[in-house]
């Protein structure tokens, strides 16, 4: 018998992400690496920021959160980005050495924030954004 969509979403999936993040350790473990994190809204209109590492040119995501409800402020991106880094450090025992992200509006003020908090992170704005990449 086929898993039903609530039986899929919760222990399954669970016990699949959690295989995941396993094998993530085991090939990440104490690499230098560069994390990236972006925004955007989804066909509802909800706000979404997705956040990923790279390693060795391979990119692994992290997560992605629904920011809808939070104010989009550079205090809420550095909360957000911090969580990120933290997670990649302390679960998956890598060295984040660059942030990469977007320039708009209040992640400018996120990035001089972060150099503050963590500067041994070097911060770098995203190429393709500053060349309208994404639109072509």
């Amino acid at each position: 018998m086929v898993a039903g969509r609530k039986q899929l979403s919760g222990c399954i999936l669970d016990e699949e992400a959690g295989k995941v993040v396993e094998e993530m350790k085991q090939v990440l473990k104490e690499n230098f690496v560069m994390g990236q994190s972006d925004g955007w809204k989804n066909i509802t209109k909800t706000s979404l920021v997705a956040s990923l590492i790279n390693v060795e040119y391979m990119p692994y995501p992290l997560n992605t959160h629904d920011m809808s409800g939070l104010p989009k402020t550079a205090e809420q991106q550095l909360e957000f980005v911090v969580s990120k880094i933290t997670y990649a450090v302390d679960i998956l025992k890598v060295q984040v050495v660059v942030w990469c992200t977007d320039t708009r509006g209040d992640v400018a003020k996120m990035h001089h924030l972060l150099v503050k908090k963590m500067p041994h992170i070097v911060v770098v704005d995203c190429w393709a954004h500053q060349v309208c990449l994404h639109n072509l």
